[in-house]
């Protein structure tokens, strides 16, 4: 640990080489002398424990999930709560890190650094905290490319038999809507009939993940399912899919129908939101492009669909040995 006193302002740091204090001392040191090194008052009054309880206060509630984000906060606040903001460097964040790494997955760990380091972004663009965000170069893991299971031909015949064969009133129109459209299991659940135009054949959701309103598409077993269930909707509320005995949303209410029809097909390590990974893939398929799929899924990059790309290029390669085969036919 490097520590710098002149001129009555202190300044500290921590490094892993003696050079490395040194030359950072000198560089402290003549700043100061320059008027240029000024640490921030309110970074040496406040802690870690301030700037994430404001945080929690002020932008959290603004968040789609909070239950999540309160708990990374409250993960630092434990380890560092009391460490004031003038003293949080990139080595403490990185050792905590790497603990984390033991038994957590990469995902995680990389949203406990995002929380952290969105909190000392807001501390220092639009607090007056902090002068930096020492997280800034603090690296991220790597995380793995994300999962893709779909279902086979002979599984979704299977899956679409046993769900329409449940007992649950809304099951079969779920897994439909989510099997042709690509739609989350909340964005479902979230329809409202005002929203749904079975006559065009179309639904809008306005709450979804990226805050950003999508079309989807309803294709026409998908329209007959509703116009059913529009025969005895309930004059209570205006949702589509509630518990039929409460007549309230509730995302758990169809769970046990949905694993119940699942195991009835014979069909393992599938879950509820891989119905979504079989619409994209589904599509790649059938040569949709990138952008296609993205406006499907309502992603704002093609980043996350590039895991379909090489179902695409076996459809491209496929369709590229069909038509040779026709036209080197006769040769």
């Amino acid at each position: 640990m490097a520590v710098v006193r002149r001129e009555g302002q202190s300044s500290t740091a921590t490094f892993r080489t003696k050079s490395e204090a040194e030359k950072w001392a000198g560089i402290v040191e003549a700043e100061i002398t320059q008027g240029k090194h000024l640490p921030n008052p309110e970074a040496k009054r406040r802690t870690v424990r301030d700037l994430l309880e404001r945080y929690k206060r002020s932008e959290i509630p603004r968040k789609r999930d909070r239950t999540s984000p309160a708990r990374y906060a409250n993960f630092w606040i434990d380890r560092i709560g009391d460490l004031k903001l003038a003293r949080l460097n990139r080595a403490q964040v990185v050792e905590i890190r790497d603990e984390l790494a033991e038994d957590k997955s990469p995902a995680t760990v990389n949203r406990y650094l995002a929380l952290l380091s969105h909190a000392c972004t807001m501390a220092e663009r639009e607090w007056e905290w902090m002068d930096s965000n020492p997280l800034r170069k603090v690296g991220r893991l790597t995380e793995p490319q994300g999962r893709v299971r779909y279902l086979s031909d002979d599984e979704r015949h299977r899956l679409l038999r046993t769900a329409k064969a449940s007992s649950h009133p809304h099951l079969y129109a779920i897994v439909l809507l989510a099997l042709t459209s690509g739609a989350r299991k909340g964005e479902i659940l979230g329809l409202h009939w005002k929203d749904v135009d079975l006559a065009f054949k179309r639904a809008i959701l306005h709450d979804t993940k990226n805050r950003e309103r999508r079309t989807l598409t309803l294709v026409p077993p998908v329209v007959i399912e509703l116009k059913k269930l529009q025969k005895v909707r309930r004059i209570d509320t205006d949702l589509i899919f509630t518990h039929p005995a409460t007549g309230k949303p509730n995302p758990f209410y169809f769970d046990k129908a949905w694993r119940e029809a699942r195991q009835a097909a014979r069909i393992k390590d599938f879950r509820f939101h891989d119905l979504r990974h079989s619409c994209a893939s589904y599509l790649a398929m059938n040569g949709a492009t990138t952008a296609e799929i993205a406006a499907v899924l309502g992603h704002k990059t093609l980043a996350m669909v590039k895991r379909y790309s090489h179902l695409s290029d076996e459809h491209v390669r496929g369709v590229v040995e069909r038509t040779a085969a026709k036209i080197l036919a006769n040769d």
